[in-house]
């Protein structure tokens, strides 16, 4: 009896952190009153000051903790962000700047390319019609684009890669600060909250 014991435990162990090994995880919005969430593709859709800010968690990237950010100039002049000042918060409180784009290929792969979830497009069209969501995802970018500007009634989509937190995280918040008004020098911030679930 012993003996078996003995040899049991050891399988027991392996078997239960194989099982850890292959569990999935997925990020998915969080309800939030002064927010749209669109269930399908799991994004969370935020309007403020003529501004409409979406965030889309890439649950299909795994080397990386990945979310498609699209902004929608409503207004009647130019915005403008820097996407390198995006951040992310963790459940600990931890913040994780992105990953810089010099770094996308040893991270993600040299032939990877991100893709939104296949529902996003129609989904975002049958909440909001003036956001026309269309065409190929382009490749990754290499170049460090210190600013981003977005004529009105345009939009600009980027996509923001962290190191990998939602392992040990349940609750995370990509920030998107400070979109400034070329008009009147006001700043608008969106915080996207996330919850991570396994199984």
């Amino acid at each position: 009896m012993k003996l078996l014991c003995r040899y049991s435990l050891p399988l027991i162990v392996a078997y239960l952190c194989g099982c850890s090994a292959f569990e999935t995880t997925r990020i998915e919005p969080v309800f939030d009153p002064e927010a749209s969430l669109l269930p399908r593709s799991g994004t969370i859709a935020y309007i403020k000051n003529g501004i409409v800010a979406l965030a889309v968690p890439l649950n299909d990237v795994k080397a990386a903790d990945a979310f498609a950010i699209i902004i929608y100039n409503g207004t009647d002049h130019f915005i403008s962000l820097k996407q390198k000042d995006c951040w992310m918060l963790d459940g600990t409180g931890g913040q994780t700047k992105p990953i810089h784009r010099s770094m996308y290929t040893a991270t993600l792969g040299k032939n990877y390319k991100p893709t939104l979830p296949p529902e996003f497009k129609s989904e975002v069209f049958r909440w909001n019609r003036s956001i026309h969501i269309y065409g190929d995802t382009a490749a990754l970018p290499t170049e460090d684009v210190e600013k981003t500007r977005v004529m009105p009634k345009q939009k600009s989509q980027f996509f923001l890669y962290f190191r990998t937190r939602s392992i040990k995280s349940s609750n995370l918040r990509v920030v998107v600060p400070k979109i400034y008004s070329e008009y009147d020098q006001s700043e608008t911030t969106f915080v996207f909250k996330f919850r991570v679930s396994k199984g």
